[in-house]
């Protein structure tokens, strides 16, 4: 435990180095956003720098809603997202860049890494437990109030559970992982949905509004916690506890997870083989982006996302732009112990193939051409 939570501190330490230790000539990129894929995106910053010390990239794990925030408002050179943002939300934040800058900004989302969101429970002894679909939105909405609950005995037979309330935690903040996680409840229980969302045949056609699809829905029950790292505390303090994680940090944060039940019926650890087989259904649009809110696959792991970069595809600065085109490269790099390749060893997913290889052709957009000059 405490070489992981050490692990955690030094991560968390990457984006605060001074900068006096740079070269004169340096470059310093500037970025905010997911907490979902912090661990590994700190790892990347700091071992690029490390091969370029000419290059420092500060990442702020802030939430994936702050981060595009901050993108838009100027205060960042790129964002980290949980969500894909649509093509209209891309525009909508380009043109208040183009507006207080006066030129012409167009930006791209490129998918960096996938990932599983977790389960995490605190229980004594913590035993291995399956979560059924219907018993893990029951206790996200407050419905399922207790670990001994009849539903929760009949998966986990022999598993002795206490007589313990039940204690939700999410997320506080707009947060991509929120998104995830309640992007997949939406799509397999009508119980979750918003009121308008529910096919007009549904027993529950006339009921009042779930808490829907969204990175700040309406909670019907929990208490929050600030970022991945916030919610693993809660869990890890409080008896009787489970919550969401991106399923590194729960990880690193040495927590137990559940396996949960797949479209098919099979109970699934959040291992990344598992994650990835969800991932390949993905199906991306003109944009660069996707949802998979429940895959089909046998051996899928149910709840899965991709993490996005959120950048410009061409920079004023020019150094700022050829570095940050040069650091995604890396990410993308699939050999051994190289940005893809550390996937894996923190709890996130190699991209699948296809997927590499168009993120790749679109990162050799960044900087491709001079920036325009300012028209006022």
């Amino acid at each position: 435990m405490f070489r992981r939570l050490s692990l955690l501190v030094v991560l968390a330490g990457v984006a605060v180095m001074p900068l006096s230790c740079a070269p004169s000539d340096a470059v310093t990129v500037q970025g905010a956003g997911a907490t979902f894929p912090a661990p590994l995106s700190k790892r990347w910053f700091l071992d690029y720098n490390l091969a370029h010390p000419e290059v420092r990239v500060n990442y702020q794990a802030i939430g994936s809603g702050a981060g595009v925030n901050q993108l838009q408002a100027g205060l960042t050179h790129f964002a980290e997202s949980d969500e894909a943002l649509s093509k209209t939300k891309l525009g909508e934040v380009a043109k208040a860049i183009a507006e207080r800058e006066g030129r012409p900004v167009e930006l791209m989302q490129v998918p960096i890494t996938g990932g599983a969101v977790a389960l995490c429970y605190n229980l004594p002894g913590n035993p291995e437990l399956k979560l059924p679909r219907k018993v893990y939105v029951g206790m996200a909405l407050g419905e399922v109030t207790h670990w001994d609950d009849e539903a929760l005995h009949d998966a986990n037979p022999g598993v002795e559970l206490p007589h313990l309330p039940i204690t939700f935690v999410r997320r506080a903040e707009s947060s991509g992982t929120t998104f995830v996680f309640t992007t997949h409840l939406n799509a397999i229980d009508d119980r979750w949905k918003l009121a308008k969302d529910r096919k007009p045949g549904s027993p529950l056609a006339k009921s009042p509004d779930g808490p829907g699809a969204s990175k700040t829905p309406q909670w019907k029950a929990g208490i929050g916690g600030k970022g991945n790292s916030g919610v693993a505390a809660l869990v890890a303090q409080t008896p009787g506890a489970f919550g969401y994680l991106e399923a590194g940090y729960a990880q690193l944060s040495g927590l137990k997870v559940a396996r949960l039940q797949n479209h098919s019926g099979a109970y699934l650890p959040p291992a990344s083989e598992h994650a990835r087989v969800g991932l390949e259904e993905a199906v991306f649009n003109d944009v660069f982006g996707t949802t998979v809110p429940d895959p089909k696959a046998a051996c899928a792991y149910p709840i899965v996302t991709f993490t996005w970069a959120v950048t410009r595809t061409r920079y004023a600065d020019r150094r700022v732009g050829d570095a940050l085109r040069s650091v995604l490269e890396y990410c993308l790099d699939d050999a051994p112990g190289q940005g893809q390749g550390l996937s894996q060893s923190l709890g996130y997913v190699k991209l699948p193939q296809a997927t590499l290889d168009r993120a790749r052709r679109a990162v050799q957009r960044l900087n491709a051409d001079p920036a325009p000059e300012p028209t006022r």
